[in-house]
């Protein structure tokens, strides 16, 4: 059975915030490296566990998970990297990526940093279905769209463990309570993201993994939160009007949903304007473009 560890690569003072996984079998993966600004935790901590990686899987591109890939690929020169096929180049290259994230949500490439260019060579597609073995253990590739295009999941079997990246939330500890939020960051699909969650209940996981943060028991409890909160916040944030949005919505939605009020209450600064607010204009926007709903 292959061992997973966790090690925290938030920026800065930061703690909590992003998993960089740790797979150890006979070959050794790190699943989504984290930021740059991260990536001296990282380093630091396959240091501290005596491994070095030979794979590399950015369930998706953002800043945020895949910032430190081509940092790994420079200091452990036998390492691959898998991303989605429409996410590779964007791994050789993320110029475009970075500076596109401005426009997004500032705070968050001044918070994660910019990403080294890659080795095109070192950096491949995973098709959906593709199966990477370590060992004992392998890593079955889930492609699920929704949160961004060029997203995918990865199952870890026999043991049962699914990394989800941001397919399916965030779950952070605020005051000692596990608190949930979408990831729908613009252009979010709500119909995809929500068909992409139906797929991971499906594969009947045992433990989740999302990348914002940390390893969880009863997967499919939190998979089925995921949909259902998705779905409510949706339904809360139809009658939220105006150019200047966001301080209703989050009004609206700490009402409607305890896990918003503590996360307000707490005046936790970056989850909400580096987590919360960005999944409001995600969810707002996808209602003024008329975007096909989930059930």
């Amino acid at each position: 059975m292959a061992e997973v560890k966790v090690i925290d690569v938030s920026p800065g003072d930061l703690k909590g915030y992003i998993s960089s996984f740790v797979v150890i079998d006979e070959k050794v993966a790190v699943i989504d490296p984290g930021p740059e600004t991260g990536y001296p935790k990282l380093k630091a901590g396959l240091e501290e566990l005596s491994v070095k990686p030979d794979i590399v899987v950015a369930t998706h591109v953002h800043l945020d998970h895949a910032g430190s890939a081509a940092h790994l690929m420079k200091d452990f020169p036998s390492a691959v990297v898998y991303a989605h096929p429409r996410g590779v180049q964007h791994v050789v290259d993320p110029s475009k990526l970075y500076e596109a994230s401005f426009k997004v949500a500032p705070i968050l490439p001044q918070t994660y940093g910019r990403p080294l260019t890659a080795s095109p060579e070192r950096v491949l597609a995973a098709p959906d279905g593709a199966v990477i073995v370590l060992g004992g253990s392998r890593l079955r590739i889930v492609h699920t769209p929704g949160h961004a295009s060029h997203h995918m999941s990865v199952l870890l079997e026999p043991e049962g463990v699914l990394f989800t990246g941001d397919s399916a939330g965030v779950i952070f500890t605020v005051k000692g309570r596990e608190v949930m939020l979408p990831t729908t960051p613009p252009p979010f699909k709500p119909k995809m993201y929500y068909d992409s969650v139906e797929r991971m209940i499906a594969l009947k996981p045992a433990k989740v993994a999302p990348t914002h943060f940390g390893v969880h028991d009863n997967a499919l409890a939190w998979l089925r939160r995921a949909e259902e909160q998705v779905v409510s916040w949706l339904k809360v944030l139809r009658n939220v009007t105006g150019d200047d949005y966001r301080e209703a919505a989050i009004e609206a939605l700490a009402k409607s949903d305890a896990d918003v009020g503590l996360l307000v209450s707490a005046g936790e600064e970056f989850m909400v304007r580096g987590f919360l607010e960005n999944t409001i204009d995600g969810l707002i926007d996808a209602l003024r473009r008329g975007e096909p709903l989930p059930p």
